[in-house]
């Protein structure tokens, strides 16, 4: 059945807490391991099909589909699910302080219970009301970021409001600072503000000189045109790559064609600019959103969505519990990115005699957003004081700039009328989440040099490390894919210096 065919029906948010509290008397009252492992999944399969119905609504809402009535009801979503999943966490809790973790962790693995672990409960009042402000002003910053003329000062006071609102969160569930908070949110439970801090002086070290380099040689970069000229043609070709690369990756494909889980076309409503891929739990489907304008670069990042998707499929169809078919964002990453890369034997489809020239767009572009999004991370860990000005804010980002991306000429004038802070979209909707593209550029490099190599041995670590899904911590994830840890030694500098090698072959 087509997507377009499924129903919507609003969650009823009263009879879903309603149930997941008599769930969680009976996991309170478990006399034995079934019963509680019972009542536990009872919970995750009512949260799991709440979601699957949000989702829906959520997706028509991106493509500008039914426009009015489901932005009312994503607006209705955002006020009701903290009471909601905070009756979820509690849930959790019990488990995880029960007399029968030990058969759970047996059953479900370990990493699950490290999630709740890590997890601090938001089910004060204080803490619910600000997630939902939290939310309203998320929403209210798209609203603003869709129109054609962008209103800076309306922007900027939805993002003064954002860093109160997120410091405000923290101090109600007793994080000592909004970076704790984002790096819990974020599941990063194998490295912290140090390791993070000295990847960012590497990429300063080694690929900001080396952009800086080429870009002064002003090669011209623009972008090659793309063979499909239209969404239809492009998920063609697409369905035939997917299908050659193997069995499982073929099955996922031919599904999300007969159902039509994608939507490329631009329309009016539509959010503008975006490439992203939602998660259908329940029906355990992904859905793939771009704006195709025939451009040969977009056919990279619509491939990158549908990675994403790949990933869920199959994790989805190995891991037990529905936390599980996604991993933390410094993994989901790899898996989409890594299939930019699986698609460059390719290429002819999507660019016909353009290859070479997509390749060294596609190199040059990613070692300039490495540099670029530590800049936006560095911004990010400094940006959540109260008192900061727009004025100063700028400040802030105009000398963080000129260190990591000393190509992005910032004007004076701008900075005194503070008109340059950051338009990053992920800094609004999640952050401390963009550098996890970053962590996870390095291993997908990994896996480009592995494909140059063994491409056979290059997909089946791929997959492999596909299916393990959220099972596992960061580090062991790598370890099961045979990938190297970013953190450590010189590996950084090993693996970004045969990129830069090619990207200079290419100019």
């Amino acid at each position: 059945m087509k997507f377009s065919t499924w129903n919507y029906t609003r969650p009823d948010y009263s009879e879903v807490k309603k149930k997941i509290s008599h769930y969680k008397d009976k996991m309170q009252n478990a006399t034995s391991y079934q019963m509680l492992r019972d009542a536990w999944l009872d919970v995750k399969r009512e949260i799991e099909y709440m979601e699957f119905q949000e989702e829906i609504i959520y997706i028509r809402h991106l493509c500008g589909i039914d426009y009015q009535y489901s932005l009312e009801e994503v607006e209705i979503q955002n006020k009701e699910e903290p009471p909601v999943y905070a009756l979820r966490d509690e849930c959790n809790r019990i488990a995880a302080a029960s007399g029968y973790r030990y058969e759970l962790e047996r059953e479900f693995g370990k990493q699950i219970f490290a999630n709740i672990d890590q997890h601090k409960a938001a089910e004060n009042s204080d803490s619910m009301r600000l997630q939902s402000e939290e939310s309203a002003l998320k929403m209210q910053y798209r609203k603003l970021m869709a129109k054609d003329s962008r209103d800076d000062e309306a922007l900027y006071q939805v993002f003064r409001k954002l860093i109160e609102v997120r410091c405000e969160l923290a101090d109600s569930l007793g994080y000592s600072s909004y970076i704790d908070l984002g790096y819990h949110i974020q599941r990063r439970q194998d490295y912290g503000t140090r390791e993070i801090a000295d990847f960012r002086r590497n990429i300063q070290k080694y690929v900001t000189p080396a952009v800086a380099e080429i870009k002064a040689k002003g090669v011209d970069f623009g972008h090659p045109s793309a063979v499909a000229a239209s969404s239809g043609e492009l998920i063609s070709a697409i369905a035939t790559m997917f299908k050659d690369l193997s069995y499982e990756a073929g099955n996922y494909i031919e599904e999300m064609v007969q159902k039509e889980l994608y939507d490329l076309d631009t329309r009016a409503n539509k959010r503008s600019i975006l490439f992203t891929c939602c998660m259908l739990p329940y029906e355990k489907l992904p859905f793939v959103i771009g704006n195709y304008t025939g451009d040969g670069m977009e056919t990279g990042y619509i491939v990158h969505e549908f990675g994403h998707g790949f990933a869920f499929y199959t994790a989805a169809r190995k891991q037990p519990l529905y936390e599980l078919h996604r991993s933390s964002p410094a993994v989901n990453e790899i898996h989409s990115k890594t299939m930019e890369h699986f698609m460059f034997p390719y290429l002819n489809m999507f660019v016909g005699e353009h290859k070479k020239e997509y390749i060294r767009n596609h190199l040059m572009q990613q070692l300039e957003n490495l540099a670029y999004r530590c800049a936006i991370d560095e911004f990010e860990h400094l940006m959540y004081d109260r008192n900061m000005s727009r004025v100063q804010l700028c400040e802030l980002w105009a000398d963080i700039s000129n260190r990591y991306i000393p190509w992005n000429n910032i004007p004076l004038e701008d900075i005194h009328q503070g008109k340059c802070w950051p338009r990053q979209t992920h800094i609004v909707e999640s952050p401390f989440y963009y550098i996890q593209y970053n962590i996870a550029q390095i291993s997908t490099y990994e896996f480009y040099l592995k494909m140059k190599n063994n491409f056979e041995q290059a997909w089946s670590d791929y997959v492999r490390l596909c299916s393990e899904g959220g099972s596992k911590s960061y580090l062991e994830l790598l370890e099961t894919a045979h990938l190297s840890n970013p953190f450590t030694g010189n590996t950084l500098e090993d693996i970004c210096q045969p990129v830069v090698d090619e990207l200079y072959c290419l100019l």
